[in-house]
């Protein structure tokens, strides 16, 4: 018994410590990834997203005439049938087509020769040779299209991740300070006739936060002075199904391509960003985090309806 919870104890503790290997080597390949990455994503992004908001703004200038879930489902399913078109034409659809047939061969000829155990070893090594060329046939146009339908996502959910601000409704902004440790001589939020009223800002853990009430409706531009920069905010109050902007970013890639549509906050402000608390939608389909699944359930159905259509083999 005591072997057996020497085995369990050190077994888990060599389990975890692997674990624990992984996640660092991984957070390691990031990093340098993300090195290599950042003035290459952040400048393009800077380009893109002006251009692919404009896009966003005129496909959804008729769907806000529609309830939300009908619109939803309609860039789901476009989005669906176009993907399925990427993927016929980035894909290799002759390797794909082998690969099955192959995959398909090795498991009659298991069933077949089941008792011939010759035979049963190659069929799973040929089997698991075709599965592995299979995954590596899907791997690579699925790579191709990542960024696209990111940038895809990225503009849906400024419409159904958040909704605009109620007038009088109150809510907290935030100003993540670029250096933690710097003196802030002056941190002011000007008057504007989105906010009703505002109280801050309090200082903690690096962040300026404003307490603030919704005013008029419509959209509203907020200026900060802190130090001798002023730093904006869009603010959106009052439209329903708007197009809101939560977060105004730095020049990280990461936060311009989860937040398109302001500019980026120039590198050396005292700003890194600023965020609004907005809420969302209550709704199972198209409110915060369900309006992805949603997504992802109506485009993968009509891409499997129109595969047949457009001859692709997945």
């Amino acid at each position: 018994m005591a072997a057996i919870n020497w085995l369990l104890i050190n077994g888990t503790n060599a389990a975890r410590w692997l674990v624990d290997v992984l996640i660092d080597a991984l957070a390691t390949a990031w990093g340098w990834l993300d090195l290599v990455l950042q003035p290459i994503l952040s400048t393009l992004l800077w380009l893109l997203n002006p251009v692919l908001t404009i896009v966003g703004n005129v496909i959804y200038a008729p769907l806000g005439l529609m309830p939300a879930w009908v619109g939803l489902v309609l860039i789901s399913a476009v989005v669906g049938v176009l993907m399925l078109i990427g993927f016929r034409y980035t894909s290799n659809q002759d390797g794909i087509g082998r690969a099955r047939d192959r995959i398909t061969a090795n498991l009659l000829a298991l069933k077949l020769f089941k008792d011939d155990f010759g035979v049963a070893v190659k069929s799973q090594r040929r089997l698991l040779g075709a599965l592995l060329k299979l995954q590596w046939y899907m791997l690579r146009p699925v790579f191709i299209m990542l960024f696209p339908m990111v940038l895809i996502l990225a503009q849906m959910g400024l419409r159904h991740q958040w909704r605009p601000l109620e007038p009088g409704e109150q809510t907290y902004v935030r100003l993540d300070l670029a250096d933690e440790k710097a003196k802030i001589d002056e941190a002011r939020l000007e008057d504007s006739p989105g906010i009703a009223e505002a109280l801050g800002p309090v200082p903690g853990g690096g962040e300026l936060v404003w307490r603030i009430v919704a005013g008029e409706e419509g959209r509203h531009t907020l200026r900060f002075a802190v130090n001798d920069a002023v730093v904006e905010k869009e603010l959106v109050i009052g439209e329903p199904f708007a197009r809101v902007s939560a977060e105004r970013p730095g020049w990280n890639w990461t936060s311009q391509i989860l937040h398109p549509v302001e500019s980026p906050i120039s590198g050396d402000a005292p700003v890194r960003h600023v965020t609004i608390q907005y809420a969302g939608v209550d709704s199972w389909i198209y409110g915060p985090n369900w309006w992805i699944l949603t997504f992802f359930i109506v485009s993968m159905a009509f891409a499997l309806i129109f595969k047949p259509l457009f001859k692709v083999r997945l």
